[in-house]
């Protein structure tokens, strides 16, 4: 186990399902801390200290990358483990009728998805956090697979998008109801405020296509200018809501590499309630699956990571099984476009 992985919690299988363990480099013993936790749909687990099996996918949890309030765990830190339970009672047949992909829910004869538990993260540590989720991303990446990021909160992905160095010409497509092009908040240029002013940066990242922007957020209008001076596609709710999710298609390169970002907030409250400041008017479940399969249609989708799901605020587990449901249908296209 790596310096990174220390003293922290992963999944590992026991007796056909996962169980939740803790120890330390050289400890003679591993701890059972839950016995009874699952893995997203039940997959098998994998541990990423170490080279991972092949798969297709494989998904991995990060609670806290950089804190917005030096210290503080993220609002979000439950997430992973809330939308890893939203499908429990699916688990005793993944081969059931999904009307919303018109396919099986996940077939395992079809599809190898794997689960590699949640990456070890400390709100004191923001740099090792991000250490931690760029290696555990470059570890999927190393054997071929899709990897698939729980968030936390909307700092997590910016580790996440600097392990596809090894991408010729990356699209990022974000659904988000925020800009996110601060190049700074409260002293630090990776908190959730400057998530895309950090992915335009980076030399692999060749286009920026954002979808679902609405209300008001913590940008201005330098903010947009050097959004749009750089040459990011942006799209509103209210342009998806008039002209639909095929005209945001349109932006999405052929046969290209395309890592899709989401937070929850970019979708309707009614569809996600629990989010740190909901607004109205955001996009439907549909749209983003729509914009899902589009976007696989036309090119591969090499990653995918979702955050800013705060399970207090969820009504009636209606926000963890939303975004359940949106990662099957990712599931489902990543395996389809494999075929």
């Amino acid at each position: 186990m790596t310096a990174a992985f220390q003293g922290t919690s992963r999944y590992r299988p026991e007796h056909g399902r996962a169980m939740h363990v803790d120890g330390r480099a050289g400890d003679p013993w591993i701890r059972v801390v839950h016995p009874d936790m699952t893995t997203f749909l039940g997959v098998e687990a994998c541990d990423l200290t170490a080279p991972p099996p092949a798969a297709d996918a494989i998904l991995f949890g990060a609670s806290d990358a950089t804190p917005y309030l030096a210290g503080q765990t993220s609002h979000a830190a439950r997430a992973p483990d809330f939308i890893r339970r939203a499908l429990r009672h699916y688990e005793s047949d993944l081969t059931r009728w999904d009307f919303d992909q018109d396919a099986e829910l996940l077939d395992p004869s079809k599809m190898r998805v794997l689960d590699g538990g949640n990456v070890p993260t400390d709100p004191m540590t923001p740099e090792s956090n991000r250490d931690a989720i760029r290696a555990a991303t470059q570890a999927v990446l190393s054997v071929g697979a899709v990897p698939i990021l729980l968030g936390g909160d909307d700092s997590v992905p910016i580790p996440f998008f600097e392990a596809f160095q090894d991408c010729k010409g990356l699209t990022v497509v974000q659904i988000d109801a925020h800009l996110d092009w601060r190049d700074q908040r409260n002293g630090s240029g990776y908190t959730f405020s400057s998530t895309m002013r950090r992915a335009s940066e980076l030399p692999w990242v060749k286009r920026i296509v954002q979808v679902g922007l609405r209300g008001i957020g913590g940008s201005g209008r330098a903010e947009f200018d050097d959004a749009k001076a750089w040459g990011a596609k942006i799209f509103t709710a209210r342009h998806v809501q008039h002209h639909g999710i095929a005209s945001v298609l349109d932006a999405i390169e052929d046969d290209g590499e395309c890592l899709m970002t989401i937070d929850c907030d970019g979708l309707d409250p009614s569809v996600i309630p629990g989010v740190l400041v909901p607004q109205p008017g955001g996009l439907s479940y549909f749209d983003v699956i729509d914009l899902i399969r589009g976007v696989a249609a036309k090119s591969r989708i090499v990653g995918l990571d979702i955050v800013e799901f705060v399970p207090e605020r969820d009504v009636q587990n209606l926000g963890a099984i939303a975004v359940a449901r949106i990662i099957c249908n990712a599931l489902g296209c990543i395996g389809r476009r494999k075929v």
